[in-house]
């Protein structure tokens, strides 16, 4: 008789915990029917961790009510795949993504992009001022024309990204008239070297964006924004820089833009960026050993703008055609220099 009180105790004291707590991982559930149980384990991931609900036109509650009865009919891996991305892509978030066994990454929602740049046409002008990649697909950096305007190219923000010798190559140019930063065909990267580059431009304190991130499992409830403060270092460049921009820019690059934009001496300059501010992601197990990517946090400018679904327009809008790039011309670099007053290249 013992040992049944204290077995029924026990159980209870587990039925407590378990519906006291946020999901902790998902895979440490055994389902009975292992397609169904994932699906369930996908929806209470995204219901309890997802941070996007605040912005996005989505009913969660309705989106299960669709998808629900469908996952009862799924019997192999390709058709689990399938449903998965279908309800996540209801979040319309470019950060939430599946990883197979194998890594390789498979989005859930995939825009239409427009790239205003043409690598072989960039190329194409910086090439006869000696450009050179510090980092190969990182950054590089030349002199421009006869007015002897640095341009740099980051093209990711890499975990390999060197900011020391950033550092020391823009250190070079501190007395120049101006600077170009080109970053249109950057897609992101981590936060570390953005911070940090970023802080070379700045001449004091400043809020470099807000963030938030979910404070409830049972609600879709988000903290308060908290902010990201830049502070000076012992130098920074001063003289007019212009920062090219484009729908290529999210995650880290539009953290970049957003922190750049409130510095009085930069113009953004070309395309509104992606509008991908959730963002980082956490990686939660699924079973078989796959994984969802979940976002965990959002960032907003200083003044509480919202970039998800959004983005950050530039200062100068600058249309760049197919056309444009057939020809040989890039717009956006052209009116870069025109906005310095330097020479075209």
């Amino acid at each position: 008789m013992r040992r049944r009180i204290t077995a029924l105790f026990v159980t209870l004291f587990l039925l407590i915990v378990l519906q006291s707590g946020c999901i902790d991982s998902p895979a440490t559930t055994e389902p009975p029917d292992e397609f169904a149980s994932e699906f369930q384990l996908i929806w209470d991931l995204f219901d309890g961790q997802y941070v996007g609900f605040a912005v996005k036109d989505v009913n969660w509650d309705f989106v299960y009510s669709q998808y629900h009865s469908q996952a009862e009919d799924v019997s192999s891996r390709e058709e689990m795949t399938e449903l998965t991305i279908a309800m996540l892509s209801e979040l319309t978030d470019f950060h939430v993504w599946l990883l197979d066994p194998s890594w390789n990454s498979i989005k859930t929602y995939s825009p239409e992009i427009y790239e205003n740049y043409h690598m072989d046409v960039l190329m194409s002008y910086l090439e006869p001022w000696g450009f050179q990649w510090m980092q190969e697909d990182i950054w590089g950096y030349c002199v421009a024309g006869e007015d002897s305007i640095p341009y740099f190219v980051i093209s990711s923000w890499s975990s390999d990204f060197n900011t020391s010798l950033f550092r020391n190559v823009l250190q070079l140019f501190l007395d120049s008239p101006g600077l170009i930063l080109d970053i249109r065909m950057n897609p992101g990267g981590v936060e570390s070297p953005v911070n940090n580059t970023a802080r070379m431009f700045v001449d004091q304190l400043r809020t470099g964006y807000l963030w938030q991130q979910r404070i409830s499992c049972d609600t879709h409830e988000l903290s308060q924004p908290e902010e990201y403060n830049l502070y000076p270092q012992g130098w920074f460049f001063e003289n007019p820089v212009v920062l090219l921009t484009g729908e290529m820019n999210a995650g880290a690059s539009e953290v970049f833009v957003c922190e750049m934009a409130e510095l009085p001496h930069v113009t953004l300059m070309g395309d509104s960026t992606a509008g991908a501010a959730d963002w980082p992601a956490i990686y939660w197990e699924l079973p078989g050993n796959w994984y969802v990517a979940c976002p965990s946090r959002t960032v907003l400018r200083p003044d509480s703008s919202v970039i998800e679904g959004v983005g950050i327009a530039p200062d100068i809008f600058v249309e760049a055609t197919e056309a444009d790039f057939a020809s040989g011309v890039d717009p956006v670099l052209e009116r870069a220099f025109e906005t310095l007053g330097a020479q075209s290249p």
